[in-house]
């Protein structure tokens, strides 16, 4: 019988992925595959898949998914979402057998890209997986590279994605690891699968990939124990009610196979987000962004757009003293230079009267000295004519 809780989901789901294209859901009752003939030059025709509005890098990046669409804003604002950190805590661990898995071998089926990733079209072909007496159809399997959930923190290079739909519109996904082995080990489906990714290198391309042989991955996948969780779509409009079997052991892969995969997809992984029931991380950041941007302008530090003005009015200030000082200090200059062309001037005026004065006493000096002896020589000669005087007068 059809649950309530399962067909309300399911109408929910539906309204919002009107217009969404290539989706994690993609092929299911939410979002139903479109294709179209495109005619070639010459007149051929070939099949075209509706690509993605999204993407996985840059502006239409996992951060702004929300920005893309009205209907992709519970990327940013939703709390059950996925991918997670897969714990023994984040999730329930149940036996690999709980899942009744059958995947019958398929001749031939479709292989497309649908810009976002590049899936197989399994719809149709009988694959099916039943849980708790409830069965789910297997429409698609697509990859991302690297991993999206991580395991104790460790991501890996490649998930698989195998989306299933139950007749209430409930969806469940196997979600399988794959590790690159040393020796040169691989699941052999998987390589059948990449040996032909090269035909649909181009977004919107479409080839057939076939005969697939599921029997080992099917083993591989319930012989060991598988975390489950509810949480949600992985690519825009993120909603929420799926259910998650996430891989405990990782299926092997060789290089070769990975490097093909890898080429053609690129990244295609949208960011771990937080715990289940935890705040949006986008909208934990949004909130972060606008504290920063809200804090008072006093209490942030002058930036130094801020600080040139001051900066260059207290050097323009400091260059108009300086300025006003240069006149005043060759004025200075010029007048000290000046009084020392006075100061020799004057000490050679005061040197010549020195000498002048000099000079004169000297001259005043020598004619005294000139003087006293006239003076002498002349009492010298009275002397001596007085004596020859009284000698004539005695002989008379």
């Amino acid at each position: 019988m059809v649950s309530i809780r399962s067909a309300l989901v399911a109408i929910a789901l539906s309204s919002i992925f009107d217009g969404v294209s290539a989706s994690c859901g993609h092929g299911t009752s939410l979002l139903r595959r479109q294709t179209r003939i495109k005619r070639q030059e010459g007149g051929a025709a070939e099949k075209v898949v509706e690509v993605g509005k999204f993407g996985y890098l840059g502006a239409d990046g996992p951060t702004q998914w929300a920005s893309l669409s009205t209907e992709f804003t519970g990327c940013s604002t939703n709390t059950i979402q996925s991918p997670i950190d897969v714990t023994n805590t984040s999730t329930t661990t149940i036996a690999g057998t709980d899942l009744t898995i059958e995947f019958p071998d398929v001749a031939a089926t479709e292989f497309e890209n649908i810009g976002t990733t590049v899936e197989v079209v399994m719809e149709g072909t009988g694959a099916k997986t039943t849980v708790g007496g409830k069965e789910f159809e297997l429409k698609q399997f697509h990859f991302h590279s690297p991993s999206e959930h991580t395991v104790d923190g460790e991501y890996f290079p490649l998930e698989m994605h195998m989306v299933h739909e139950a007749a209430d519109g409930a969806i469940a996904v196997i979600a399988a690891h794959f590790q690159l082995s040393e020796g040169g080990e691989t699941t052999e489906l998987i390589s059948t699968i990449f040996n032909k990714i090269g035909e649909i290198s181009n977004p919107g391309t479409v080839t057939e990939v076939g005969p697939l042989a599921f029997g080992p991955v099917v083993a591989a996948i319930q012989g060991q124990n598988l975390h489950q969780y509810t949480g949600s779509l992985t690519t825009p409009p993120c909603a929420e009610g799926l259910t998650f079997f996430v891989t405990s052991q990782q299926l092997p892969l060789d290089v070769a196979s990975f490097n093909k995969v890898k080429a053609v997809v690129g990244f295609n992984s949208r960011f771990v987000q937080n715990t289940l029931g935890s705040p949006n991380l986008l909208s934990l950041s949004a909130a972060a962004v606008a504290g920063v941007a809200s804090a008072p302008v006093a209490a942030e530090p002058a930036t130094p757009t801020e600080s040139a003005a001051p900066a260059e009015s207290t050097a323009a200030a400091a260059e108009g003293e300086q300025a006003a000082e240069e006149p005043a200090a060759a004025e200075g200059e010029a007048a000290e230079g000046e009084q020392a062309t006075e100061e020799p001037a004057a000490a050679e005026e005061e040197a010549a009267k020195l000498a002048e004065e000099e000079a004169a006493k000297k001259a005043e000096e020598e004619a005294a000295k000139l003087a006293e002896e006239a003076a002498a020589e002349g009492a010298t000669e009275e002397g001596a004519t007085e004596g020859e005087t009284s000698k004539e007068a005695g002989n008379i």
